[in-house]
């Protein structure tokens, strides 16, 4: 027994792997030519596959689908959110700390200028020129950074218990990844507000519910890529292919015959500079 679409895949890698033999054959006669003088001049021999037609007979045995495979998509969902979940949330936490501090500076910057120009009214000389476009350096102290990181151990220890229920609570066959990754985005936004409400207002990451909201919405879709990369589906379809063994208790009533037409394209290499002394390499049907 074999899945049908390692089967299939088979026979399309082995038609490219007859390609790729011939092509290899025919540089091997260019080089024997090219050293013989009577030869020389000769075309080398070279052929390509236009198109095959493929018809098999295969017996569809079954569904292949068990719940252990379940389990071990849930156990590594688990290990994702363990994994990946602080790193997300420790880089928010840094972006919306400087983002908060640039703000407030930026606030303040603002209030001394308005001071300024009321002075410079009142005194009935000239403004000072506008401060706009100023940039701030904000430097995230170290005993800051080590409170950033417990703040996301904990939230990844709080969402990986929420996810462990939400998978336990669930027929895992009929459970839809925007299903999950909307119970988490929501989940994490509750999680993320309650954490910042635990910090000092002059060092509070998040100054606002719309910072929490935005935070949560990133980070929850990056999870929902980091799901769709897990829950795929496992169910595969089974054949048999032996066919000395369907001689012996198959009919055609039971076979299916796979018939496919294959036609060759020709893929090339491209290699495009950005001026910048980069290359972006592709492939390109020719």
């Amino acid at each position: 027994m074999v899945e049908l679409s390692a089967f299939v895949g088979q026979i399309v890698a082995d038609l490219a792997a007859a390609r790729t033999n011939a092509d290899y054959f025919a540089a091997g006669i260019s080089e024997r030519y090219h050293a013989d003088p009577f030869v020389k001049g000769l075309p080398v021999p070279h052929y390509i596959i236009e198109d095959v037609e493929v018809d098999v007979p295969v017996m569809i045995v079954g569904i292949a689908r068990t719940s252990d495979e379940f389990a071990a998509q849930r156990d590594e969902i688990l290990e994702m959110v363990r994994e990946k979940l602080p790193v997300y949330l420790l880089r928010s936490f840094k972006y919306n700390f400087v983002k908060e501090r640039e703000e407030e500076k930026r606030k303040e910057s603002e209030k001394n200028r308005s001071r300024e120009k009321l002075r410079a009214e009142t005194n009935g000389g000239e403004e000072r020129a506008s401060g706009d476009g100023e940039e701030f350096n904000i430097e995230i102290p170290p005993e800051q950074l080590d409170e950033f990181a417990a703040s996301a151990k904990k939230i990844t220890d709080d969402m990986a218990a929420n996810v462990k229920s939400y998978l336990d609570s669930y027929n895992y066959e009929i459970i839809k990844i925007l299903d999950l990754s909307d119970d988490f985005r929501e989940k994490l936004r509750r999680e993320i507000k309650a954490d910042s409400a635990t910090y000092k207002k002059n060092v509070r990451p998040f100054g606002s519910d719309e910072a929490v909201q935005r935070a949560a919405k990133y980070i929850g879709n990056l999870m929902f890529f980091e799901f769709k990369k897990i829950m795929r589906s496992s169910a595969s379809v089974q054949v048999d292919i032996n066919t000395v063994k369907m001689n012996e208790y198959a009919t055609q009533d039971c076979l299916m015959h796979i018939k496919m037409k294959i036609k060759e394209q020709d893929l090339t290499l491209q290699v495009e500079s950005d001026g910048e002394g980069k290359e972006k390499r592709y492939l390109s049907l020719t």
